[in-house]
C-alpha cells in the first residue's frame, strides 16, 4: 500500500510515512529541574567581577566611536579586575586572571598605555594577573573568534592559564561575521554563553553605530549581555581639548541587568595629566550652566543648546548660585 500523499503550502507532493530524526544520544543529559530540585539548589549571592556592572560570569559589551578611548577606558577596566582595585567609581572585590586579547593596535600603542595606567594604579601583587594577547608579539596571526577553531584555541588557552576573564578588543578585528547579519553574530553568541556556562567573565569591545550612541551591528548583539557601556565623547573644543591634553567622554548604561538606581546614572570622566576624574552629568551640567550665563548667555538660550527643559535649568541655576559659581 502507497502511503497517503498530500501537498505542503509550497504545492510540492510530501508523504505522511515521515522517518523520524534518530535522536542525539548526548540529549538523554539534558532534563528540566524540578520544584524541588530549584528549592534545594539556592545559588550563592551574586559576586562582582567589578561592582557594580560586571558581575561574575557576566558578558557586557563597551562600545564607543573611534578615538573616544574605549580602548584605554577597557585597559584601566582590565587591571583594575586583575590587581583587585579600583578605577573611577568602579571596585573589584578581589584580583582575578584576565586575558586580554588587542587584535587592533601596534604594541608600541598598547605598551604606552599600559605602563601609564601601571604608574596611575601601581604595580600588581600577582604578576600573572595580566596576560596579553597582541599580533605584533606573536608568530602567527590570532585565531579568529567565529571559527571553530578559533574558538577552541582560545578555550584551550583559557584552560591552561586559568583565566576568569576575557576582554577581546575588539569584535571587528578578532572576528570576520558580517556583523548586522544576526545569523552570523549567533556563532559567536554561543561561544560567549559556553564561556558563561564555564564560569568566565567576557568584557567585548565594539564601535558605535551612525548615531555615536548605539554599538554597529544586528539589534540581538546584546540579547545575552548583563550591560551595556557607551561612551560617548563631551568635548565642546577639541583644539582646547588637545592642548590641555586632556580626553573627556560621558558613561552612559545602555543596558544594566545586574543594577540599577543611582548606580545606573550616567556620568562624565576627564583623564589630565593627574590622573582620572569623574563626575555627574548634574554636576557637568550646573558647571556649564554657569560659565554661560557669566558669558551673559540668556536661560532660554541655554535650554535650547544643552537641549535641557526651562525648569531643569532653573533647577540648576539656584544651585549654581548656592555654590558660588555665579558673578551676578
Amino acid at each position: 500500500m502507497k502511503p497517503f500523499n498530500s501537498k505542503n503550502l509550497a504545492g510540492i507532493e510530501t508523504s505522511s510515512s515521515v522517518v523520524p530524526l534518530r535522536p542525539n544520544s548526548e540529549w538523554s543529559a539534558i532534563k528540566p529541574l524540578t520544584y524541588e530540585d530549584i528549592v534545594n539548589s539556592a545559588p550563592k549571592p551574586m559576586e562582582y567581577v567589578l561592582y557594580p556592572w560586571l558581575p561574575k560570569q557576566g558578558i557586557a559589551f563597551i562600545y564607543a566611536a573611534t578615538g573616544v578611548g574605549k580602548t584605554l577606558f577597557t585597559l584601566n577596566v582590565a587591571y583594575a579586575i586583575a590587581s583587585g582595585g579600583t578605577f573611577l567609581k568602579y571596585r573589584a572585590q578581589k584580583p582575578r586572571k584576565v586575558l586580554y586579547i588587542d587584535g587592533e593596535m601596534s604594541y608600541i600603542q598598547v605598551y604606552s598605555r599600559f605602563m601609564q595606567i601601571v604608574g596611575q594604579q601601581g604595580e600588581l601583587d600577582y604578576k600573572e594577573n595580566f596576560q596579553l594577547l597582541t599580533p605584533e608579539k606573536s608568530p602567527l596571526k590570532l585565531p579568529r573568534i567565529c571559527s571553530p577553531q578559533g574558538q577552541e584555541f582560545y578555550n584551550q588557552l583559557i584552560k591552561e592559564r586559568d583565566i576568569e576573564v576575557l576582554v577581546l578588543d575588539n569584535l571587528s578585528m578578532l572576528s570576520a561575521i558580517d556583523e548586522s547579519n544576526s545569523e552570523q553574530w549567533k556563532v559567536i553568541q554561543d561561544w560567549l554563553i559556553e564561556l558563561r556556562a564555564r564560569g568566565i567573565t567576557v568584557i567585548i569591545v565594539h564601535h558605535a553605530g551612525k548615531d555615536k550612541k548605539g554599538y554597529r551591528g544586528t539589534s540581538r548583539m546584546l540579547d545575552c549581555a548583563d550591560t551595556a557601556i557607551s561612551l560617548q565623547d563631551v568635548s565642546s573644543d577639541q583644539l582646547e581639548n588637545e592642548i590641555t591634553n586632556t580626553k573627556k567622554f560621558k558613561i552612559e548604561y545602555h543596558k544594566a541587568r545586574a543594577f540599577g538606581g543611582k548606580d545606573s546614572f550616567p556620568f562624565e570622566v576627564s583623564l589630565t595629566k593627574f590622573g582620572w576624574e569623574y563626575q555627574s552629568m548634574e554636576q557637568n551640567n550646573v558647571h556649564r550652566i554657569a560659565e554661560m550665563l557669566n558669558m551673559g548667555i540668556k536661560q532660554h538660550e541655554i535650554a535650547k543648546e544643552l537641549v535641557l527643559s526651562r525648569p531643569y535649568i532653573c533647577k540648576l541655576v539656584k544651585k549654581a548660585r548656592a555654590t558660588g559659581l555665579l558673578t551676578d
